[in-house]
């Protein structure tokens, strides 16, 4: 059965050269060691926006108001010889937020400049998906992974405009 799941993208100095992404050294469950973006599981009951807005707080202490999130589209994630990791994610992205950066036993968070992406660091499909996030783009988007789960093997992306309705029935804010 295939995950619901949501990542968010802090992005302060917006539109600087100085602008920065808050992601985190994940140090458990999927993606241990890797660098990845804010967010995770959406839970029963629970909308993709609610859980962005509850995984931001619970990975970095930072509260991000529903309304401050915008929505950045949707990628499904296909892993062929492992269907049991297949998800839909759910991408918001916010410029505002309140309180003081914490980290998490799951995660370490740490900004990152927009241009200097730790990529070596992060899943394979991060060179292609988050530089559109990044720029206030909204995508569409499968992507399929190797059977080492290693490098994307097939890509399907559009970038939606802004008049479209996201994937799944999500406002684009």
């Amino acid at each position: 059965m295939t995950k619901s799941m949501c990542l968010t993208y802090l992005i302060r100095n917006e539109g600087t050269p100085q602008a920065q992404v808050l992601l985190g050294h994940k140090r458990r469950g999927f993606g241990t060691g890797k660098v990845v973006a804010l967010g995770g599981h959406v839970e029963p009951g629970e909308t993709t926006l609610e859980a962005a807005v509850r995984e931001t707080h619970e990975e970095s202490g930072f509260v991000v108001l529903p309304a401050d999130f915008a929505a950045a589209g949707q990628v499904r994630f296909r892993w062929p010889d492992k269907p049991s990791w297949d998800m839909d994610v759910d991408l918001f992205r916010a410029t505002w937020w309140t309180g003081d950066l914490e980290a998490s036993d799951e995660l370490e968070p740490e900004w990152f400049p927009v241009d200097g992406l730790p990529l070596e660091e992060m899943w394979d499909d991060a060179r292609i998906c988050v530089p559109f996030v990044l720029r206030g783009d909204a995508i569409d988007a499968e992507i399929a992974y190797d059977a080492a789960s290693e490098r994307v093997v097939a890509v399907a992306l559009r970038v939606l405009e802004r008049s479209q309705p996201l994937p799944g029935g999500v406002t684009d804010g």
